[in-house]
């Protein structure tokens, strides 16, 4: 088999953009898999050109012509750019290859737009990939294992990577690892509640630890698991035999239920400084938090003792809350949240809608046939600022007012000069600071007030979350089109449209 000149281009936002959260956060968001597809692609004897796209390099950066093989790894939200990125490399003959979780929830849409297109991926489909691959004519073939691998290349293996970005993009220099696949809880909305939990190898953590304190000063690890420490003495025992405490910062997302007290402070005792338990709802999805059957404001009080517990010894702590599910009724799921942004003053509060991803998980499917999904162009399609499917219980009006007005109230002056004044370590600070002004509490206002004064004067986008029309509102075609710039030459036909229904349409 020839040497291939292989592309990888792990897509994390969508726009062009030079805003200052963008440049110091958004490199440190890249994905694990992008790279182990580049490891991969080496360990079989290729030449692989890996790059990033936050919205702050030049697009033309990522556009390698002397290529033979493209790999592009996109969310939904970033699908048209990979769309357009595929049909100008295509142009040029060479094979393009989506993954990442777009590649996932929308397999048939993808195949449209790309040769081949990977869904669950392990290292014997991506060889036989690399010996069989071809420019295929539209549709592409969809390819995926039976499950994640078993085990995956470390920060040794991946450190290439790892450090190209650090060394052209980051201020912040994270590392992201991964001790396991999968969650143990049934989310209905969380694409990680369809795999299997496993636990990825512990010697190989090990060795990566022991790996990063000889490569940087003062690492911070970010984990990348969709829940950390579900098993959670074997992973802390794990870390404490690798580096001595206290030399590595680590930032984990955690479910309630893992963090009694006694965990809480061993976490402290590692370095543990940024902490994110999902809450998700007043009234649904307690099995995470184990607070027993309750729910509203006695549910509220449970959460914000534990979490101020946390708090007193765990640096930064953002609590996840998700609004739009169909046990949402009046004013209740929001001001429940402003008491608890009372009680727990030190809390960032991270704010999300919603979001039904295709075949992200089969719960979609009851949406499916009550014909509640909207098809919001993809380019739109991010949870933080989207709810596509129609409210049960609220007008579209009503939910975007309650909505707006909760985050106003969560990012009002007093609130952030609390948060500001709470919090004792100065990263936290200027951090939460940071995302209170910028893409978090401000620019997440900003953008749902432009959605719902959209909502108000323009009779198509009425029309179109009731589902009395079918074709894009002309306002998002228009945001689209200034996203991608040049970019949007090279996007296809119709791919602002799709069919939302593909789980009960699929033929894949």
């Amino acid at each position: 088999m020839k040497k291939l000149r292989i592309c990888i281009i792990d897509l994390i936002h969508n726009s062009p953009s030079q805003s200052l959260y963008r440049r110091i956060m958004f490199p440190n968001y890249i994905s694990i898999m992008p790279q182990i597809i580049g490891v991969w692609c080496r360990e079989e004897g290729h030449e692989v050109h890996y790059s990033i796209f936050t919205g702050s390099q030049n697009l033309k950066s990522l556009l390698v012509d002397k290529t033979d093989l493209v790999f592009i790894s996109s969310f939904s939200y970033t699908a048209l750019l990979a769309y357009a990125l595929s049909n100008y490399f295509r142009s040029k003959g060479i094979v393009t290859v989506l993954g990442g979780p777009h590649a996932r929830c929308y397999p048939e849409d993808a195949c449209l737009n790309f040769d081949y297109v990977l869904g669950l991926t392990d290292k014997e489909l991506l060889k036989d990939l690399l010996h069989n691959f071809e420019l295929n004519n539209r549709p592409g073939t969809y390819l995926t294992a039976f499950s994640q691998p078993l085990s995956i290349p470390g920060v040794r293996e991946r450190w290439e990577f790892i450090e190209k970005v650090h060394r052209q993009f980051s201020i912040i220099k994270l590392v992201s690892m991964i001790g396991s696949f999968g969650c143990p809880y049934k989310c209905d909305f969380c694409i990680d509640s369809e795999i299997p939990y496993q636990t990825l190898d512990p010697n190989m953590i090990r060795e990566d630890l022991k790996f990063l304190i000889k490569k940087m000063k003062h690492p911070e690890v970010s984990w990348y698991d969709p829940n950390f420490g579900i098993k959670f003495n074997s992973f802390m025992d794990t870390i404490e035999s690798a580096v001595p405490q206290g030399s590595i910062d680590f930032i984990a997302e955690c479910s309630l239920s893992v963090l009694s007290e006694s965990n809480v402070k061993r976490l402290k005792r590692n370095g543990f400084k940024m902490i994110m338990p999902g809450i998700e709802s007043w009234f649904d999805y307690g099995e995470k938090l184990r607070f027993g059957s309750g729910v509203g404001m006695e549910k509220v009080r449970e959460v914000s003792d534990k979490v101020n517990m946390i708090q007193n010894y765990i640096p930064h702590v953002q609590t996840n809350f998700m609004f739009g599910f169909d046990s949402d009724d009046g004013q209740m799921p929001f001001e429940l949240t402003k008491r608890f942004i009372d009680l727990s003053p030190a809390v960032y509060p991270s704010f999300a809608l919603l979001s039904v991803f295709g075949q992200g998980t089969k719960g979609n499917l009851k949406y499916e046939k009550e014909n509640r999904i909207i098809p919001f162009p993809f380019h739109m399609m991010r949870s933080v600022h989207t709810l596509n499917i129609i409210p049960k219980n609220y007008t579209w009006e009503e939910f975007y007012i309650l909505f707006i007005d909760l985050l106003k109230y969560s990012f009002s002056s007093k609130a952030i000069y609390r948060r500001y004044n709470s919090n004792y370590m100065a990263a936290s600070k200027w951090i939460t600071l940071l995302l209170s002004f910028t893409i978090g509490g401000a620019g997440k206002i900003k953008y749902l007030s432009d959605m719902l004064k959209n909502l108000r004067k323009e009779p198509d986008f009425q029309s179109f979350v009731k589902k009395e029309i079918n074709y894009v509102p002309t306002f998002m075609i228009e945001d689209a089109k200034k996203d991608l710039g040049p970019m949007w030459q090279w996007l296809p036909n119709k791919s602002l449209s799709y069919n939302p229904n593909v789980i009960s349409q699929s033929t894949l």
